[in-house]
């Protein structure tokens, strides 16, 4: 029984001086790093919500030449939605919504796209959208060879 106390006596262990020390030194490393992270979440989002954005333009143009029919990617809301339909509006094909502080501007050359029933696109330039993280970006709608091309 002697050594069964004398292993109990020796107990090893933080204090609770050491345990504040440890959470401290964490709070502020958490406060130095959580603003950085949030600018990078929002730039990603960003660069997320482009990416789903050309790709409902090249869903509209591959529509237009299978269906043989003529549509249009409209914007709503001040220019942070968009809407890919027919023209007879009779279908929408796709929506999608740019997160918050990113939208179309009203400076933008190209307000909407249209595709002809061949896939080309009726009137072609650049589209102007601002952002929180990156500023004032354009897209470059132009036809080479036949086919679209979008230049970030």
């Amino acid at each position: 029984m002697p050594e069964a106390k004398r292993i109990f006596n020796c107990q090893y262990g933080f204090t609770f001086l050491e345990l504040m020390l440890v959470l401290s030194i964490m709070m502020i490393l958490t406060a130095v790093i959580l603003p950085f992270s949030e600018k990078h979440l929002k730039k990603e989002s960003e660069e997320d919500a482009l990416k789903q954005f050309i790709a409902a333009v090249h869903e509209a143009q591959l529509y237009a030449m299978t269906h043989k029919g003529s549509v249009a990617l409209t914007f709503s809301d001040s220019g942070a939605m968009y809407k890919v339909e027919r023209m007879d509006r009779t279908v929408t094909l796709r929506s999608g919504i740019f997160p918050d502080g990113m939208r179309m501007t009203k400076q933008s050359p190209l307000k909407r796209l249209d595709f002809a029933e061949t896939g080309y696109m009726v009137k072609t330039g650049k589209m102007y959208f601002s952002t929180q993280s990156s500023g004032l970006i354009f897209i470059s709608f132009q036809f080479e060879r036949g086919r679209m091309i979008v230049n970030e």
